[in-house]
């Protein structure tokens, strides 16, 4: 072995953390790291914290320090669990000055230039990170300081110096799978992939275009099922796989290949995904019937025609009737991903999105039951429009405090009281009250019939 890594995704803030359980989502990015560096000879261990306090998240990092005795140690940081890794490299950079400590993830990415003042020690992998990361380990545990010909990378030597851009890697299909048995323990049901990466959109909260150049790379239909058709094996008790990726419903014929395929092997689990509003098809739905699939999430985010352009969806509120008509007599079940306080929303588009969320569930009954309020997140529009509002700068992700929400437009008091009128009208739980009974009286009969639907097991959960 080359030399021991030890990967580390640390605590949530607790205005996010959920707490830790046997099926919580797990990060695919680090179990990539992970066995691509198995692949390259490295001994590596994977802690998976997110959802541990942080006084938990600690002890148990300084506790796998002293048994393992890493020669490096790799973060992965993202804006929520920034600051937990702040208090872990002082920490580990004070008691273990020896140990070489290295930042990647997309807060890391995206702020490496002030994390590098603050932390000259430190180096930071940008961008994806597999081949990155095993070029700059065969540096760093050999002692070798001499880092410029590293592609993808920033460190401090009298000064922040960041090297040429790291290409992306064309063929997924050259990666390992992901160490999903780092995640994994005997209670575990469901397990995580993605088949492609990066997405040609750019919606005003999201920073993803900043590593995936607004590109997608797919894999090939048969490494996906390989890698089903492996957990399958792998972990006998599982029984759900959640396909996470950005753009799963991008490319509808390459989609059913993979439905095709699941059906051809005959492997039976239940499967969810994610899509976009468009393009789907009746033909993909069948497809997705048939190969066991349960359930679709699908990004519409408004029902205002306003905040969708202003939120540069590429989607309009024509697209989703359409889509969800494809979906009316679907046994898949069906979800929505809503955001509150988006630019541009007051209280009409607040009304707007009532009265359309509404309108779609008379098609297709849908229920929701979360309507997050905007985040405000580095490299993304929502980001550049806070800091010209006044409402946050670049200094305040050296700070301690939580991921701000996007107040720039509305008060924390008007958001809240925003969502409370749309749960009022859409959220199935608020019929038990005056007010949501009043509000939602017009879509009792389909409220029934998706009950009905639910209890006889013609609609999937």
């Amino acid at each position: 072995m080359k030399g021991r890594i030890l990967l580390v995704s640390s605590s949530f803030e607790d205005e996010t953390r959920i707490l830790t359980h046997a099926d919580m989502f797990y990060p695919l990015g680090l179990g990539y790291l992970h066995s691509y560096l198995e692949h390259c000879d490295y001994n590596v261990q994977t802690l998976f914290l997110n959802g541990y306090p942080f006084k938990d998240c600690y002890e148990r990092t300084i506790q796998t320090i002293d048994e393992y005795k890493p020669n490096m140690i790799g973060f992965q940081v993202i804006t929520n669990n920034r600051v937990s890794t702040y208090r872990l490299i002082e920490s580990i950079h004070e008691k273990y000055p020896d140990i070489h400590i290295v930042l990647g993830g997309i807060h890391s990415t995206l702020m490496y230039q002030q994390l590098l003042e603050r932390y000259p020690f430190l180096t930071v992998v940008i961008g994806e990170g597999e081949i990155t990361f095993s070029e700059l380990a065969e540096k760093l545990i050999n002692n070798n300081t001499n880092l410029e010909n590293v592609d993808g990378i920033a460190f401090h030597n009298n000064g922040v110096i960041k090297t040429k851009d790291r290409e992306l890697i064309e063929n997924l299909d050259i990666l390992p799978f992901p160490k999903h048995e780092a995640f994994f323990d005997q209670n575990r049901r469901i397990g995580s992939i993605i088949t492609a990466r990066g997405c040609p959109f750019k919606c005003s909260f999201c920073c993803l275009d900043n590593v995936s150049k607004r590109r997608i790379r797919y894999r090939s239909v048969d490494n996906v099922v390989d890698e089903i058709e492996y957990l399958h094996k792998k972990f006998p008790k599982m029984r759900d796989i959640c396909i996470h990726d950005d753009t799963f419903f991008m490319d509808n014929q390459r989609a059913i290949k993979i439905c095709e395929e699941i059906i051809r092997r005959k492997i039976k689990l239940n499967f969810s995904c994610s899509g976009r509003i468009k393009p789907i098809s009746k033909e993909l739905i069948a497809a997705l019937e048939k190969a066991g699939f349960t359930r679709v999430l699908l990004g519409l985010e408004s029902g205002s025609s306003r905040v969708l352009r202003q939120t540069h969806k590429g989607i309009t509120k024509e697209d989703a009737i359409n889509a969800i008509k494809l979906f009316s007599n679907s046994c898949l079940n069906v979800q929505l991903f809503m955001i509150t306080g988006l630019p541009g929303e007051d209280i009409n588009t607040v009304k707007e999105t009532c009265q359309f969320i509404q309108k779609l569930q008379k098609i297709r009954y849908i229920r929701l039951g979360g309507f997050p309020i905007l985040w405000v997140y580095p490299g993304t529009e929502i980001y550049e429009k806070a800091k010209a509002a006044g409402m946050i700068d670049d200094n305040y992700w050296l700070t301690d405090k939580p991921v701000p929400f996007y107040t720039a437009e509305n008060t924390i008091e008007e958001l809240n009281h925003f969502n409370d009128i749309i749960a009022k009208n859409i959220d199935m739980q608020r019929i038990f009250t005056l007010s949501g009974f009043l509000a939602q009286i017009t879509l009792f009969p389909y409220i029934i019939k998706y009950i009905y639907l639910r209890k006889t097991k013609k609609l999937r959960r």
